[in-house]
């Protein structure tokens, strides 16, 4: 009996095993981002997938059209509804959508009226999936955004820095030995959503570099760290001038010659320092290196140490020279170009050329050239042209002042017109006036004769007119007497 059992299992066993091993099955899944601002656009896949091969296929991607409005789709109509039915095999197959962002809120998205088939026709078992999507507005947006700027560590590598690391502290310094070429700045930002730059391998030269490492957050703020790399000079050059502190800088990779100079060197006490020479003009430049670590050419003469001030112009290239002497018509004045001072002349406070006394670093040539401040041209300065510029300006200034002069008599004229008429109108209208007065007194005259004969004096009303008055005074005297006779 127990055989009989154990024989019904097995074959019960090898027929639904077939049937268990064919179940078909599959997925369709919905990615994007879970993010989106109002009135940006967002892209989202829908991929379907299977472990077998796909024949066919049916099925919707349902939206809230309040918050997202469909702009375009890879489907077969260009709307939500993908469908499939002369597919060649697949194991998957992906659509996109492009949705724009209506309003803010919260959305989902999710798969409806789905069907697939197998190549064979048998039904595959699909698992929908759903997405939410965030809409936010671009202030909800930049209020998310971190305002970390901050460094969690600063270090550079083979050497200490000081003092030591806070985030808060901004200025820092190390020293490094004689002869450091590199050196490499690790940074390390406080928020993965932050970057930095300054950092990594940086190019020294001899004395004090500068580093700046400047953190953005997220949310565009800026914190920057100083950092300054002083590469020991164990026999600095050291020169003074003007109160400014320099350095002579020894290594020819730190120093670059200016146009027109070609690299020499010099001997200063007992070091071999690289130069520049230029024989037109015979002039020697060093750089010299201040405490921010800026290099600035010096002339070298035999021990002496001069600034060289060249303005480098589009066409000529002028070292400038002291000039003790006047020029004719221009007035002598201190200007700044290119961040040095210069002695020059000029014609006036508000003129764009100034005229230099210089030398043409090409030729050698010493002259007097005018700077076109604008432009940044050298011309050789022509007193001609200076007298034509100043005659020009006379005459503007001479018609400028005969304008005024013109002016000022019309304004004359045109009050003296208005005095005079105001004249004639005040002639005429006394004139009328002296016409109209006797009749007046006439009409009063008799309005008060006939208002004593009426009316008692106290009920009489007059004017405070000193002629009125006269009248009345006389009237009133005539009537008393005529009184007394009749008594």
């Amino acid at each position: 009996m127990k055989k009989i059992r154990l024989l019904l299992l097995t074959l019960i066993a090898a027929f639904a095993l077939p049937l268990i091993t064919n179940a078909a099955s599959g997925s369709v899944t919905i990615s994007s981002t879970n993010k989106v601002v109002v009135g940006n656009k967002v892209t989202v896949t829908v991929t379907l997938s299977s472990d077998v091969s796909i024949g066919s296929w049916s099925m919707s991607l349902d939206y809230d059209s309040n918050y997202l409005q469909l702009t375009s789709a890879s489907t077969e109509f260009g709307g939500n509804k993908m469908v499939d039915s002369v597919a060649t095999g697949v194991s998957s197959k992906k659509y996109t959508f492009t949705f724009q962002a209506k309003k803010s809120g919260s959305t989902n998205l999710k798969i409806s009226n789905y069907e697939a088939y197998a190549t064979d026709e048998s039904a595959i078992t699909l698992s929908p999936g759903s997405k939410t999507i965030s809409i936010i507005t671009q202030k909800e947006l930049e209020a998310s955004y971190s305002k970390d700027n901050n460094l969690k560590g600063l270090e550079v590598e083979g050497f200490e820095i000081t003092p030591e690391f806070k985030k808060d502290v901004l200025d820092y310094s190390v020293t490094v030995p004689e002869g450091t070429k590199t050196v490499n700045i690790k940074a390390t930002k406080n928020d993965s959503r932050a970057s930095v730059s300054g950092a990594g391998e940086v190019e020294l030269v001899e004395g004090a570099n500068n580093i700046k490492i400047v953190v953005r957050a997220e949310n565009g703020s800026e914190k920057t760290y100083n950092l300054i790399v002083n590469v020991i000079d164990e026999h600095p050059i050291n020169v003074s001038d003007a109160g400014v502190d320099y350095t002579v800088i020894k290594l020819r990779e730190n120093y670059t010659c200016p146009s027109l100079y070609a690299e020499s060197e010099v001997t200063i006490g007992e070091f071999t320092i690289p130069a520049c020479h230029n024989d037109k003009i015979n002039y020697t430049l060093v750089g010299l290196k201040d405490s921010e670590g800026k290099i600035v050419n010096f002339i070298y003469n035999n021990g002496k140490y001069t600034k060289y001030k060249e303005i480098v112009g589009t066409s000529l290239n002028i070292v400038i020279l002291n000039y003790d002497g006047k020029l004719d018509k221009l007035t002598k004045a201190n200007v700044k170009i290119d961040g040095q001072n210069y002695e020059v002349f000029r014609l006036n406070d508000n003129s764009k050329f100034y005229v230099v006394y210089g030398m043409n670093v090409a030729t050698g040539k010493k002259d007097f050239y005018t700077y076109d401040t604008v432009n940044k041209t050298f011309t050789l300065y022509d007193q001609e042209l200076t007298d034509a510029l100043l005659k020009q300006n006379n005459l503007y200034f001479y018609v400028i002042i005969a304008f005024g002069v013109g002016l000022f008599l019309s304004l004359i004229c045109i009050i003296t017109l208005n005095m005079n008429k105001r004249k004639k109108n005040k002639l005429a209208n006394d004139s009328i006036l002296d016409e109209e007065k006797p009749k007046e007194k006439k009409n009063k005259k008799k309005e008060i004769e006939e208002a004593v004969e009426e009316k008692d004096v106290n009920e009489i009303e007059v004017v405070n007119d000193e002629e009125d008055e006269e009248e009345y005074n006389i009237l009133e005297e005539d009537r008393k007497r005529k009184k007394r006779k009749r008594k």
